[in-house]
């Protein structure tokens, strides 16, 4: 982000903030006292439900093959150039969707009950959203049937096609989640799962996991990269003060088809973890395959605790591993105790009336052991900040939201642009020289 101007005598300069102080010092967190070891575990069912969003919740590329040949039975296309082929969902080809995408009259049809017939879906035939664009089209609220073993359920998901360089492709992205309520630390929490559509559908192991307060349950789920509300699905989760296993398989409840999730508490030796900065809205911590190994990546370690399961063990003759586990801290206190073990992590920050998040993500690892406290160098207060470099007859001004430690932070949500002012000093007062607003970006 950058605002030139022409070049000017010495000024200074006023940056007119967008963060207002908010209560002084750090906001008052979990409990931070070790969770003692239960007698006996308790466990607690809950049913998952479905839900549709106003909001995508999730965005997946479906792999698609295409075909010359017509279908069984076609509508009316004429001559025009279209698209025939079939959309590759999930990973059963019962999940499969034979598919005709007509470009130039922004249509697609769906065989929704795959019987090669084209023309026998009453709703299998939706119409682009705006004017048709050979480029890209999106097509809204799909409602996507899947075959499960307990019958087939219909999810409301929007389709997205593109045709660069003669080569078609296709996006899905989820417009519903699985959600049910739980309580847990003496708190009300929304446990939900998002399915993957380009994975196994219907398997609570490969969707991802959303766990937040009740009360924020009508909020916009962020999906993108770096999120602290989704992550993929782990059977071990910490929550509320209390470590917990995760069991979840689809089931039937009042003739419908819900997700029937087992949430049973588990001992863990906990660490202490101190938190230098101020204003963490919300902490989400993972505990990497491999203690003290740094992770080859986030998606590998999660894949690999999703294959192998909770106990880790890839054979007889590799060691036992750490089970995979995520910690979830909302407006954590500067001390905290957490399930030992090396993290990996991601975090939010509310100072004010504004929410932000680092502008880069850190892949380094926050080591938490039983003996020595692990400290956690992130966080509040934001300032604005405004760096000034010339460029010829020209000034840039560059702004950044900076955390405690230096970091670089993105604001969340709406927002005001950032505004700034030049002076000149003088004698009889400052002249005002220039002023205006940077842009996000």
């Amino acid at each position: 982000m950058s605002d030139r101007l022409g070049w000017i005598k010495p000024a200074f300069f006023v940056l007119l903030g967008l963060l207002w102080p908010g209560a002084s010092g750090a906001a008052v967190g979990a409990a931070d006292s070790s969770t003692p070891a239960a007698s006996a575990a308790s466990t607690q069912s809950i049913y998952l439900e479905y839900r549709e969003l106003p909001y995508s919740v999730g965005s997946w590329l479906i792999p698609l093959t295409l075909q010359s040949a017509p279908f069984k039975k076609e509508p009316d296309l004429g001559q025009r150039k279209v698209y025939r082929g079939t959309l590759k969902f999930g990973d059963s080809t019962e999940a499969f969707v034979p598919f005709i995408w007509d470009q130039a009259q922004g249509k697609l049809y769906l065989d929704l009950n795959r019987n090669q017939d084209l023309t026998d879906d009453a709703d299998g035939v939706f119409a682009c959203m705006g004017q048709p664009n050979n480029s890209f089209q999106t097509f809204d609220r799909v409602r996507m049937p899947f075959k499960t073993p307990l019958g087939t359920e219909r999810v409301a998901v929007e389709l997205f096609f593109t045709d660069f360089r003669a080569t078609p492709n296709a996006n899905a992205m989820a417009y519903y989640c699985w959600e049910g309520k739980v309580t847990q630390g003496g708190q009300e929490w929304q446990l939900a799962l998002v399915d993957d559509l380009a994975g196994k559908i219907g398997s609570a192991q490969s969707a991802s996991l959303i766990i937040r307060p009740w009360r924020d349950r009508g909020k916009t789920i962020d999906s993108q990269d770096g999120s602290v509300d989704r992550r993929p699905f782990t059977p071990n989760v910490f929550f509320g003060q209390q470590a917990s296993r995760l069991d979840c398989a689809l089931a039937q409840q009042d003739n419908k088809i819900k997700y029937r999730l087992d949430l049973t508490e588990r001992a863990e030796p906990l660490g202490e973890l101190k938190i230098t900065g101020q204003y963490i809205h919300r902490l989400v911590l993972w505990r990497v395959i491999r203690a003290g190994v740094p992770a080859r990546g986030i998606a590998a370690q999660e894949a690999i605790a999703r294959r192998y399961g909770v106990n880790g063990r890839m054979g007889s003759s590799t060691p036992a591993q750490t089970p995979s586990l995520t910690v979830i801290l909302d407006s954590p206190g500067p001390v905290v105790k957490i399930p030992v073990g090396s993290y990996q992590y991601r975090l939010s920050l509310k100072q004010g009336g504004v929410e932000a998040r680092p502008l880069a993500i850190d892949n380094s690892l926050l080591v938490v052991s039983a003996t020595n406290a692990a400290t956690l160098a992130a966080g509040g207060p934001l300032a604005n900040s405004v760096r000034v470099e010339r460029h010829g007859q020209s000034l840039a001004l560059n702004y950044q939201l900076l955390g405690a430690n230096g970091q670089a932070y993105q604001l969340q949500g709406l927002r005001k642009e950032p505004q700034f002012a030049i002076y000149r000093p003088g004698k009889s007062g400052d002249k005002k020289l220039a002023a205006g607003a940077f842009q996000f970006g």
